[in-house]
């Protein structure tokens, strides 16, 4: 199940909708024939580990968003989803999944890891760079439920399943015949091996008197500008491409603990920032050091990335709390956005 929470909501009022905030519409496929995800190139045949395929939804209109129904109604039931997050980091998306699972307590009760996260390679992939683990539901007729995630360039695959009938390690063993029953592209971009996300070993000095500062145009084009270089960088590599010389990736750790609205996740390596991942669909606030330009205090900027697009807010005095952060987003609009791909900027001012 996914979870975006109010921020998908407050987005759709203000001047940019995001593509995750629309109705999600239904793609036709023939029951007997595979379906093709076009960006990734990843295929989907009418059956997988003896599961037929059911509802393919996509909730973007460009397939940045696809949910795919494996045995629908059935005892064991799978869903794969298709998502280009904001901010590329599997193990964090699999922190984010974990906690809707734990925490879905009106569900299955208290649940309990049936053991560590497993990273592994999927088909074609070198690096063990995907992240794979069965829990036991303590309520309910579920005897299991299990979670995988795999990164594909920009995009993440998500495996979820739960069943009435098979126990923590034949699921396990069902979860490797779903993974190893789809069909991967040839070519898959280089990642690092993942290693499960660890909860950090201090915390940020927040100030509780932080407030957001009057909109200002420069601000508002230099956020929009910033972003939209970072998607030149990139605009000419396919998804699945490796790169000459790719950036490395950051190594995030958690901050307090997980809740069903967003994880707090910092880099750790003492940069005065930090990462909201709302729900676990893909979308990130971020808040950081603003560029100082000629003043002597920008403060912190506060931005929303989207599967679509990057929405640039007015920057906070003083570093907020998450929960300042959060409730800002869902309280102001934003300055400005740009759409990823592209180098055009909208001002909202």
């Amino acid at each position: 199940m996914r979870h975006l929470y109010l921020l998908a909501l407050a987005l759709c009022a203000s001047t940019v909708a995001p593509a995750t905030a629309q109705k999600s519409t239904s793609i036709d496929v023939p029951a007997n024939a595979s379906w093709k995800h076009a960006a990734t190139g990843l295929i989907l045949r009418p059956r997988i580990a003896g599961f037929p395929r059911g509802t393919i939804a996509d909730s973007s209109s460009s397939e940045l968003d696809v949910m795919i129904q494996y045995a629908e109604g059935g005892p064991t039931a799978v869903t794969l989803y298709i998502f280009r997050p904001s901010l590329m980091s599997a193990p964090m998306w699999f922190d984010r999944s974990e906690a809707q699972i734990l925490l879905r307590s009106e569900v299955y009760g208290s649940v309990t890891p049936a053991g560590p996260a497993r990273a592994f390679a999927v088909p074609h992939a070198a690096a063990t760079s995907a992240l794979q683990r069965v829990y036991v539901p303590g309520l309910g007729d579920y005897k299991s439920t299990g979670l995988v995630i795999a990164p594909l360039g920009e995009w993440l695959v998500a495996v979820r399943a739960s069943s009435k009938e098979l126990d923590p390690a034949a699921l396990e063993a069902k979860l490797g015949e779903i993974v190893a029953g789809i069909v991967w592209p040839d070519k898959i971009a280089e990642s690092l091996a993942a290693v499960p996300v660890a909860a950090c070993t201090d915390t940020l000095p927040y100030d509780r008197k932080a407030k957001a500062k009057k909109p200002d145009m420069t601000q508002a084009l230099l956020g929009a500008v910033m972003f939209a270089a970072a998607e030149d960088k990139s605009k000419d590599k396919k998804d699945g491409e490796v790169e000459a010389d790719p950036p490395k990736p950051s190594v995030w750790c958690r901050e307090g603990e997980s809740a069903r609205e967003y994880g707090v996740y910092r880099t750790g390596d003492g940069y005065k920032g930090y990462v909201l991942a709302v729900g676990d669909a893909g979308i990130t606030v971020s808040v950081g050091p603003a560029f100082p330009l000629e003043k002597e205090d920008p403060g912190f900027t506060l931005s929303v990335g989207m599967l679509d697009r990057n929405l640039v807010y007015p920057n906070f005095d003083r570093l907020p709390a998450p929960r300042a952060a959060f409730e800002a987003i869902n309280r102001l609009s934003p300055v400005s956005s740009t759409t990823r791909g592209s180098k055009n900027i909208t001002i909202g001012m």
